[in-house]
């Protein structure tokens, strides 16, 4: 599934500082494009097991738990932006949680730029994504992330992915980024995926960390030489990554 370009909710984690600046009105820790560490694929569906069994794709992975504003409502959620105030959350288990954008005019009034409309990109939630006529209209000019990175298909900019490591090493200005064939970190927000991404390389866990608490050594996983995010770990990383006191881990 390609990635559109979104501006999802006030998404309040980072990868070691993989992220590029939102819009104008966005929450500050808003990612204008893709995050960037990879996780590999999972094995086809009816592979053997090693047994020669029949496969058995076994329980779902746990789900990863993120950095978020802590709530008791949604008026703990809301910032000045009309995309991203109290109407566009919900306070559920102590957290905010996104329920996406209103109409186009939230959209235009947030980014300040009346090419963003208010669309679902196919995942269940309607985000403020750029429209565009061509594919021209959508790159941002830095070359992991120009036009030759994304299609315009149904007046909406998806981004397809990086192409290759010189572009990644370029837009990041670092020789540790590569372009692997490996999804963005997830995250709370439903956003598609590129196929390949910008992701930081690495022999060992230590070589993903960013300094952060939330974002150090024991919350990646190094796998085919990227960066795997793997949540963070408790309220307390978060309040002192994100230097709020009332950042949850959930």
């Amino acid at each position: 599934m390609r990635t559109l370009l979104v501006f999802g909710a006030c998404l309040l984690c980072a990868c070691g500082g993989d992220s590029r600046p939102g819009g104008d009105g966005a929450p500050a820790s808003m990612d204008s494009g893709v995050g960037r560490d990879g996780a590999p694929p999972p094995l086809p569906d009816g592979a053997p097991a090693p047994d020669g069994a029949p496969g058995d794709a076994g329980p779902p992975p746990p789900e990863l738990r993120f950095c978020q504003l802590g709530c008791g409502s949604v008026a703990d959620c809301a910032t000045a932006s009309p995309a991203f105030d109290a109407d566009n959350y919900a306070c559920e288990d102590g957290a905010c949680r996104y329920t996406g954008c209103v109409d186009d005019g939230e959209c235009r009034a947030t980014f300040m730029d009346d090419r963003y409309v208010c669309r679902d990109p196919g995942t269940g939630t309607r985000s403020c994504v750029q429209g565009c006529a061509s594919a021209a209209d959508c790159g941002t000019g830095t070359p992991a992330f120009d036009a030759d990175n994304y299609a315009c298909e149904g007046g909406l900019c998806f981004y397809t992915g990086c192409r290759t490591d010189a572009e990644c090493e370029a837009t990041f200005m670092s020789s540790a980024y590569g372009c692997f064939a490996v999804e963005p970190p997830a995250t709370p927000l439903p956003v598609p995926t590129a196929e390949r991404n910008c992701v930081r390389r690495c022999a060992s866990p230590p070589d993903c960390d960013s300094g952060s608490p939330a974002f150090d050594a024991d919350n990646y996983a190094c796998e085919g030489g990227s960066c795997r995010y793997l949540g963070c770990n408790d309220d307390g990383e978060c309040a002192a990554s994100l230097m709020r006191s009332d950042a949850v881990c959930r």
